[in-house]
């Protein structure tokens, strides 16, 4: 007790002396003529005294000796400022807004386009920054056609997204899974919810792009930031309180090019500063609201065995409208010494879906077709609470807490008590395909050209033989599957608490907490239910329905060269089939067998519930070594508790009994940052992490569960270990006197435990040929990757070029892992080769347009037990273009155009030549116009 008591003395007297030393402490803002500016760098002149402005444009200098000063403030794109200062002992000095930019300043003022501007901002706060970082402004985002947070990233260099019905929704980084990768708005990683997957991976096509201020991507994390990101860290940043009255009005009309409807989009913010400017807040609406089309054709194989043949050819045609909706409002009042604040979040993406799936089961002699329709809601929500206190000239306390939670769940499709999938199925029997193969297991099959074949990868033949039409008459209503699903998860409680001390003008010490209390819930069932024709009589058929053409029906999959419409049956509505259900529902039974419920134990992978704890403890110390050489390093821990409550079926009893599984580890992350600014314009850095992944929520479960559908079984693996990175990035980044960049860097990941999806063939509940897929912890593995970036405008090359600009990124990379029972190495799952960006702008500050192309490699989805068994999914690149006019200094018109060549999705195993899904989304447009007041 003496012990701790004097150390108590200690600290005191050692505040004491800072607290009565002749110190004061300046503080102040950045803005131009437009807005705040955030990554400005300011300097005491002729003293290793630095700051750099926040995305609020403000800085602090603390901890300064009594005196008279001159400030230098610097921001690529605009002359540098100097600004006479005083600071007064044991006092807090608030400076005037400085404005850079101005005509008080200079004699004449340099003309920013929208463009340019979010260039500038990109590369100040990249440029100052502690670490390697890539950032995204507002200004930057609202420049192309990206509509949600997801599709914002997709152009930073080392990240890409992967899309659903052409939408950007998951955020990876260097290639890497984007579970690898730590997606989180305001610095806290969010729940997650989503239909098929089970992973830590936030889905962010409910959250729309309006609502993001600024994106900060972290390729190298310091000890501050959460450590599960081996990919690297993506914090979406949203709109804080208003610094100054701000009204701004945003309306777009559109269409896609395979719907029929019209689009539009909204968003108004509003904000201003109140009670003599203490009171600050801003609040921020948006809506859009698209009909969308996919053509979509999936051909279903059997195992390597057979040749992979192809037993199931699936023609999909999907219609549907798609609305999001996001709000965010944030209240800020100034203390004396500090602030506090309030923010509430929400998004939501409510996809209203219609699907008629034409399959052509060669296995089987029948033609399947399913009329489909599905509400999918994601909503998210969030609170957070805030605070930032002063504690005399050298010492700040951080504070924040939040609460989020993200659901999934169907809509009242096809009623209020059996939200679902809803699949209404009618089967004509006896088809007599013709020109199929047949394989080692005495059935016969369709092939591809690489497997010796007949079929083309894009014209499989639908081997009807001449004359056969599909006949409504001869369908009968064989199933109705309710494919229901629902996932909450909620952080309960997020907690962070960061201590800052500045020693003096070249150490600052930084000391902080979080603590995570977090809560899963996942419901799952697949009910299939016949007519019950012991009591009702023969089976109704789709003659029996009132029919129609399936919309789009006439130009479904004209990229293929094949005419697969022309044999297409008429449909019924699918509100007509929903109708149909809810009224003669009792005239069915379950089907237990063909069911994947928890009783039958078909289900168990997908019914649990996940009790989690993350507590972090972590120190760093940041030191001005010199004025070129910056160091940066700490450490921090992080203690994981998880408890996963489930079910395991014992088949030899036909019974399901509860189950749970927990794991518990301490992850131990130290970090070291080294940057060495050569001159105002070249930095060099090194970084050494560790940083590492846990096992996903699915991949735990004790349980597995059977989809019919895909005739996969996914189960758990309970012992699964996190992974771990041991991390080296290297990057020179020299920055031009206007603005723009090149840069050149280097990265290597010693990758341990990483888990990959064991995939075999096997039986499962008498069905033979069944894909049992379960995740596996692998050997040691390494990533390996160069990343190279050039923006600039093109008036060096001539000034009549000045208004040109180009922006350019590439990230190359290689991987290796080994698998157990797999001969040679192999690339880590969705892990890409190759990531590249191309934007070739115009910007004379009234007209702006800018055309881009992205692209991102191939790469393994799941792996196989040979390289011609694993899954991929194909290269991708798509191209986006956007223009817009300056009309006044309010007003604005644009035009956005993306996916100008109808890139495919392609998903094949093996090779591109034998395919599993190839999807075409068609173009997007949009025309708007913003007028801020």
């Amino acid at each position: 007790m003496k012990k701790l008591s004097y150390i108590a003395a200690a600290i005191l007297l050692a505040q004491s002396a800072h607290s009565f030393a002749s110190n004061g402490k300046l503080v102040g803002s950045v803005k131009d003529l437009q807005s705040h500016l955030s990554g400005v760098m300011i300097t005491v002149k002729g003293h290793k005294v630095t700051a750099v402005t926040d995305y609020r444009g403000r800085f602090e200098l603390p901890n300064v000796e009594s005196g008279e000063y001159t400030l230098v403030v610097s921001y690529m794109g605009y002359d540098s400022a100097e600004v006479k200062v005083k600071v007064r002992d044991s006092e807090i000095t608030l400076l005037d807004p400085i404005t850079l930019n101005s005509q008080q300043q200079i004699e004449e003022v340099v003309s920013v386009g929208q463009i340019f501007r979010g260039e500038m901002a990109a590369a100040n706060n990249q440029k100052n920054a502690s670490n390697i970082i890539s950032v995204i402004a507002a200004d930057g985002i609202g420049k192309l056609p990206d509509r949600n947070a997801a599709e914002a990233v997709q152009r930073i260099p080392g990240v890409s997204i992967e899309r659903d019905q052409g939408e950007g929704r998951f955020v990876a980084v260097r290639g890497l899974p984007s579970q690898w990768s730590s997606a989180s708005i305001n610095g806290n990683r969010l729940p997650t919810a989503e239909e098929e997957t089970t992973s830590r991976a936030t889905a962010f096509d409910f959250f729309p792009s309006e609502l993001i201020e600024f994106v900060e991507v972290s390729k190298a994390i310091t000890p501050d930031l959460e450590g599960d990101a081996i990919g690297g860290s993506v914090n979406f940043i949203t709109k804080k309180s208003a610094d100054d009255f701000v009204f701004k009005t945003n309306f777009a009309l559109g269409q896609n090019e395979l719907a029929e409807g019209t689009n539009y989009s909204a968003n108004v913010v509003y904000g201003d500063r109140l009670l003599d400017d203490k009171l600050g807040f801003i609040v921020n609406a948006t809506a859009w609201k698209r009909d969308w089309a996919t053509d979509n054709y999936e051909p279903r194989r059997r195992g390597e065995s057979e040749n992979f043949g192809i037993y199931r050819l699936e023609l999909r045609d999907y219609t549907g409208t798609r609305e999001t909706y996001g709000l965010n409002g944030s209240i800020e009042y100034d203390l004396e010494n500090g602030s506090i604040s309030a923010s509430a979040l929400y998004g939501t993406l409510v996809d209203d879906e219609t699907h008629y799936k034409h399959r052509l089961r060669f296995d089987k002699d029948r033609v399947e077709l399913q009329h489909i329709r599905n509400e999918l809601i994601t909503e998210m929500n969030g609170l957070e609470f805030a605070g930032v206190h002063n504690i005399g000239f050298d010492k700040t306390i951080n504070w924040q807490l939040a609460s989020y939670e993200n659901e999934f769940k169907y809509g009242d499709k096809p009623n209020g008590q059996d939200n679902s999938y809803f699949v209404m199925r009618f089967d004509q029997k006896n088809v007599g395909y013709v020109g199929l193969q047949e394989a080692s297991n005495g059935k016969s099959y369709a092939y591809n050209l690489v497997d010796g074949g007949a079929d083309p990868w894009n014209a499989i033949n639908n081997h009807f033989a001449n004359g056969f039409v599909v006949d409504a008459s001869q369908a009968g209503l064989s199933w109705v599957e309710l494919y229901k699903v629902y996932v909450k998860e909620k952080d309960r409680l997020v907690a962070n608490l960061d201590f800052e001390w500045q020693i003096d003008p070249e150490l600052t010490y930084q000391f902080g907490a979080k603590y995570r209390d977090k809560v899963r819930y996942a419901d799952f069932a697949d009910e299939f239910y016949e007519w019950n024709s012991d009591e009702f009589g023969t089976a109704p058929t789709l003659a029996d329905f009132t029919l129609v053409d399936q919309p789009g029906r006439s130009d479904y999959l004209t990229e293929a060269n094949f005419n697969y419409q022309a044999q297409f049956s008429q449909v019924a509505t699918t509100e007509d089939a929903m109708a149909f259900w809810n009224t003669n529902r009792e005239k069915f039974r379950l089907v237990d067998g063909e069911s994947a419920l928890i009783s039958n134990g078909g289900a168990l992978g997908r019914n649990f519930d996940v009790e989690e704890t993350h507590t972090s403890l972590y120190g760093m110390a940041t030191y001005q070594m010199s004025a070129q050489l910056e160091i940066l390093a700490g450490l921090r821990l992080t203690q994981t508790k998880t408890s996963v409550s489930g079910y395991t079926y014992l088949a030899d009893k036909q019974q399901t009994v509860d189950t749970t599984q927990s794991n518990d580890y301490l992850s131990v992350l130290p970090a070291l940052h080294l940057t060495y600014r050569a001159d105002e314009s070249t930095n060099y850095r090194v970084a050494l992490t560790r940083s590492f992944a846990r096992p996903d929520f699915g991949s735990l479960t004790p349980g597995a569960t059977y989809l019919e559908a895909d005739n996969k079984l996914d189960s758990g693996n309970p012992a699964l270990e996190p992974t771990y990175s041991n991390n080296l990035d290297v990057m020179l980044e020299h920055y031009f006197d206007r603005v723009g960049l090149v840069s050149a860097g280097v990265f290597y990941k010693d990758i341990q435990d990483p888990i990959f999806e064991k995939r075999s063939i096997g039986n499962y509940n008498g069905r033979d040929g069944v894909n049992i897929v379960r995740p596996e912890n692998g050997d040691s593995a390494w990533l390996a990757g160069v990343e190279l970036a050039f923006n600039r405008d093109l008036g060096f090359i001539s000034p009549k070029l000045e208004n040109f600009g180009v922006m350019t990124n590439a990230t190359f990379m290689d991987s290796e892992m080994t698998i157990p029972e797999r001969a040679g190495k192999v690339a880590i799952p969705r892990q890409a080769k190759e990531l590249y960006n191309f934007t070739l702008y115009y910007d004379d500050t009234e007209f702006a347009a800018r055309i881009a192309v992205n692209h991102k490699g191939a790469y393994i989805e799941e792996h196989g037990k040979s390289a011609q068994g694993d899954s991929y999914y194909g290269a991708n690149t798509s191209v986006d273009f956007t223009t817009s006019y300056q009309i006044n200094e309010q007003a604005l018109v644009y035009l956005e155009l993306n996916n100008l060549t109808n890139e495919a999705l392609e998903y094949y195993m093996g090779e591109k030549g034998r395919p599993l899904q190839v999807e075409y989304y068609g173009m997007r447009a949009m025309i708007g116009f913003n007028y801020q007041f």
